[in-house]
């Protein structure tokens, strides 16, 4: 969706302009605070004067506006549409409200006028929208209030699902110095999506990160390709996600329901797309600023911190070891030419604490950032120190370290961040000294800066990986498996290695069957009615084939008292198999993401240490070794204690199997669970298996 016109106009009208509506004036009063000195256009169907100001009657004599902000009730939202497109104006924002936020008339409405404005080429953010402003321009069309004085060298966009939370995004940002591009009230989303909006950024040059609040994702086919072009551009998405849930209970039969839940899906798509996912709105605009003015990273190198204190080199070592970030030990290069620079108490390692020798010799931090610099092992650098936000708080020391720390930023090759201990709001006295001197990045406080810094570490190792294609989905099985034996045969067909499987009718059919087999047998229940066997009693382990026909009516009798409702079809026979390390792996379908596949510990421990992994299918290989590596249980894949190691290779072709398996069977499954699948050195096999269709 082309929005430029939207974010850019070249003059704005203000439909509904009146002295009576407070959104109009508030509007003016944000365009006339960011410094827009183009037309402004007030539109008011009477005429009347407004905001001091003579209105027109159309946007037809608005001549010149190409955008709009709507400040109609919503009754009147379709008049005005068509006044726009009558008058050309084709891009606005909508602030009017009382549609599908209300519920399904209001949805309904909504998509009956929004209809219309598709079909006469107008193009509307909103509605429910608080607008937008955009600060590189210097245009607003929109309420959300703005802080100033307004930032120099914007870098930040910032677009949010709720109109509230973005002024107070907005004003945590001016705070912490961080400069927006642009903000955006996404609204109801009738026409414009998140995805539209992130889309623009990623196009846009004068942003370089992006802030998102989302509440959900109402478009996740579009928000993924998104996603994709932010990654392929190199730009940062950080986000605070809220609503986090699991799986509907239609899926309870299966535990792959519960082990997927839809934040796990998510998580597992911003992992694979370096999306940042924050808790917090401080770490939202301190995060993404960071990751806008510094960039991607060399992944092969790490941090070197530079610090008077040296209890803020210990916070730093430890929130930053949490946060996953190097801390590579310097060369005895690097450690010859701090030799002369450092008094004899300072401590020669990273981070690397220079005392308050620096009191007496500010340039200790120049000339230690330039040592550290020269280390082919440091690919950034993080100063700790203060930089003054008052007259009182201010001196000549703090002046001329700030001095030492800009000139030596200014000759090194690495980027350098400057990371006060403690988060604190800017004034103009601090913005004036960041200024005086050409300070780098100033940022605080230790723990949202680790979290940052840790944050950017892992977004660029994961930029300098290439994504992994998506595999087209398998065609159509025209399969419908019901019950165990069904879902198991179904399996084996699809190339997938099962466990043998007899049904027995009857107690002769069982001694046949374990005569078959040989060795001891196990025996399960057949019936459509009991999903979970072992629940019902309907489970005997290491049965001799001579006690198969005793057995065999001792569980049909065990069931049929536990569950005298259950139709009981037979019984399955199986070999008993030990040794080796059980997985679940599970396929659930989340209502807005599709199916997804859930790897980890099975058998007793799946819901004990729920040690698991998930990912959107289709799957590739690379994308369930990746599963695998993170699991806690790779240990016992890798053998464990003496245990025969896995063949990895051929676990993940069979995982990647499953999952094609359940595509296959179409949009009317809703979960397709083995568990446990058998791994034991090169012998893989799925010994149970579960069904779940949304129809049955």
């Amino acid at each position: 969706m082309e929005l430029s016109k939207l974010f850019r106009p070249s003059e704005v009208a203000i439909v509904g302009a009146s002295d009576k509506n407070p959104w109009s004036g508030i509007c003016a009063g944000t365009l006339k605070a960011v410094g827009y000195d183009r037309p402004l256009h007030l539109v008011n169907k009477r005429g009347s004067p407004a905001l001091g100001r003579e209105t027109v009657t159309s946007c037809a004599e608005a001549a010149g506006a190409d955008a709009a902000f709507l400040a109609v009730p919503a009754a009147a939202l379709g008049d005005a549409i068509e006044d726009m497109a009558a008058g050309g104006v084709q891009y606005g924002a909508v602030v009017s409200s009382g549609f599908a936020e209300l519920g399904g008339e209001g949805a309904a409405e909504q998509e009956r006028i929004f209809g219309r404005a598709r079909e006469l080429g107008v193009t509307l953010l909103g509605p429910n929208s608080l607008g937008f402003v955009n600060f590189v321009d210097r245009v607003a069309m929109g309420a959300i209030p703005v802080r100033l004085p307004l930032l120099p060298n914007p870098r930040v966009g910032l677009v949010s699902q709720s109109g509230a939370t973005t002024a107070i995004i907005s004003q945590a940002a001016h705070q912490q110095n961080v400069s927006l591009t642009y903000m955006v009230a996404m609204g109801n989303e009738a026409m414009i999506g998140l995805h539209d909006v992130i889309r623009f950024f990623v196009d846009d040059p004068s942003t370089k990160s992006i802030a998102v609040f989302a509440e959900a994702i109402r478009d996740p086919a579009a928000f993924l390709d998104a996603a994709r072009s932010a990654a392929a551009a190199g730009k940062a998405i950080v986000m605070l996600k809220v609503g986090v849930g699991e799986l509907t209970a239609t899926v309870a039969q299966a535990h792959t329901g519960a082990l997927v839940g839809d934040d796990r899906i998510f998580q597992a798509i911003c992992d694979e797309l370096g999306i940042i996912r924050v808790s917090s709105l401080e770490d939202l605009v301190l995060t993404a600023d960071i990751l806008a003015e510094i960039g991607p990273l060399d992944p092969e190198k790490g941090l070197a911190i530079v610090s008077m204190s040296g209890g803020a080199c210990e916070v730093v070592a430890d929130r930053g070891e949490e946060a996953g970030i190097p801390f590579p030990q310097f060369g005895k290069a690097t450690l010859d030419k701090m030799s002369g620079v450092l008094a004899d108490f300072g401590a020669a390692h990273n981070p690397i604490d220079i005392t308050g020798a620096a009191m007496a010799r500010p340039a200790i931090y120049a000339d230690v950032m330039r040592a550290c610099a020269s280390d082919p092992q440091i690919g950034m650098i993080g100063v700790v120190a203060e930089v003054p936000n008052d007259q009182t708080n201010d001196s000549p020391l703090m002046q001329a370290i700030a001095r030492e720390i800009a000139e030596a930023a200014r000759d090194i090759d690495v980027p350098v961040v400057i990371i006060q201990q403690i988060v604190k709001p800017f004034t103009d006295h601090s913005r004036s000294v960041i200024s005086q001197h050409g300070l780098p990045l100033v940022t605080g406080g230790l723990d949202h800066a680790m979290r940052a810094i840790g944050m950017l570490f892992d977004w660029s190792r994961r930029l300098s990986a290439p994504l992994p294609p998506r595999p087209e989905k398998p065609g159509p099985a025209n399969q419908h498996p019901v019950g165990e034996y069904d879902t198991l045969a179904y399996l084996s067909s699809r190339a997938i290695p099962v466990i043998p499987q007899h049904i027995a009718k009857n107690a002769d059919d069982a001694v046949t069957a374990a005569a078959a087999i040989g060795g001891t047998i196990a025996l399960k229940i057949l019936s459509p009615d009991i999903a979970h066997k072992s629940e019902a009693g309907g489970v005997m382990l290491n049965v001799e084939a001579a006690d198969a026909a005793a057995s065999y009516d001792a569980l049909v009798a065990r069931v049929g008292k536990a569950r005298p409702d259950a139709s009981l079809e037979g019984v399955l026979v199986s070999p008993m198999r030990a040794g080796g390390t059980e997985l679940i792996v599970g396929v659930a379908r989340d209502p807005a993401w599709g199916l997804a596949l859930a790897v980890g510990l099975g058998g007793v421990w799946v819901e004990l240490l729920k040690d698991t992994a998930t990912q959107l299918l289709p799957v590739t290989p690379h994308h369930v070794r990746e599963m695998l590596s993170g699991l806690k249980a790779k240990r016992l894949l890798e053998g464990y204690r003496g245990a025969a190691p896995a063949d990895i290779d051929r676990l993940v072709d069979v995982i990647v199997a499953i999952g094609n398996a359940a595509l296959a069977l179409g949009d009317d499954l809703e979960a397709l669970e083995i568990n446990p699948l058998r791994v034991n050195g090169s012998e893989i096999e799925a010994l149970d298996a579960l069904a779940i269709w949304r129809t049955s």
